[in-house]
């Protein structure tokens, strides 16, 4: 490596604050030194990272081609670090584990649950669309993943629960189930995710020959359901990232199938101890689970 991991430490810190003052703080170092390391990462490679102007500083066309390397490569380096201390002090590794919202339902008692169980395997969790989690798992820097079957065939999977796409209308507005009169007279609340998001690409197929009006803003999920609520529009989202949570919200099904299967995912080739254990406990819970529905 050409440069300090750190500095890619503040590259990232001062993309997500852009306010060399702010993010100064944030790392606990003084701005001359921030700078100092941004302008070591320009020059290291001939590239300009930032445009700075008397607002602050944000990433410069190139420095959005590679802050998302840069952010994965920071996971990764903290992941490692976490799993050379655990195994210094004679722990179990950590977990990093990547879900969506449709592991809602059932994550947070397969969590808490095993926690109970193994005291010292500490869990991180990452809120990531199933693309990113595939390539995080690829990488080594997610342990487990809770999204759809991946397509990667060095990936293992099984499938856990399942979901389905429905359109989110507020019970202000709502007068019908009828999906194509809300699509034609409301804005549609789209997230303008990584154009492989699976959750945009079905969204499309589901409008396709549809009226519509698209919305598309930079958010995630909780900020759609707020405008939601707000009356600013409508939504197809995963019936599970609402179900139970907001009264105030009706959900529409699909004529059409929309259902999906989500799996837990690992890779074979990175697995360590607290990754056996934790599949082995989700293994044995869902087979109860799939005991008791019957």
């Amino acid at each position: 490596m050409k440069i300090n991991p750190k500095y890619l430490h503040s590259v990232e810190t001062l993309a997500r604050v852009q306010n060399f003052r702010v993010a100064a703080e944030i790392l606990c170092i003084s701005q001359p030194a921030l700078s100092k390391q941004i302008k070591n990462v320009e020059e290291t490679y001939d590239i300009e990272l930032f445009i700075r102007d008397n607002q602050g500083a944000t990433l410069s066309d190139t420095g959005k081609l590679i802050i998302d390397e840069i952010i994965a490569l920071n996971r990764h380096i903290q992941k490692t670090n976490d799993h050379i201390l655990s195994v210094a002090q004679n722990h179990f590794a950590s977990l990093s584990i990547g879900f969506g919202k449709s592991s809602n339902d059932f994550l947070p008692g397969y969590i808490r649950e095993f926690k109970n169980k193994y005291k010292n395997i500490s869990i991180s969790l990452s809120d990531i669309c199933s693309f990113e989690q595939e390539e995080q798992l690829l990488s080594g820097s997610l342990d487990i993943g809770f999204m759809r079957q991946p397509k990667s065939k060095v990936l293992h999977s099984m499938p856990i629960s399942s979901d389905e796409f429905v359109l989110a209308v507020s019970k202000d507005l709502y007068t019908e189930d009828q999906i194509d009169f809300y699509l034609e007279n409301f804005n549609l609340l789209m997230m303008s995710n990584h154009s492989k998001s699976m959750m945009n690409i079905k969204t499309m197929a589901l409008l396709k020959d549809r009226s519509h009006n698209i919305t598309n803003i930079s958010a995630d999920i909780q900020t759609i359901i707020t405008l939601i609520l707000s009356n600013a529009g409508v939504a197809i989202l995963p019936k599970k990232s609402i179900l139970g949570i907001y009264d105030a919200i009706k959900l529409i099904p699909f004529a059409e199938e929309t259902r999906w299967d989500i799996h837990m995912v690992w890779n074979p080739a990175r697995t360590s101890k607290s990754v056996d254990l934790f599949i082995e406990y989700v293994q044995a819970a869902s087979i109860q689970v799939g005991a008791g529905a019957e």
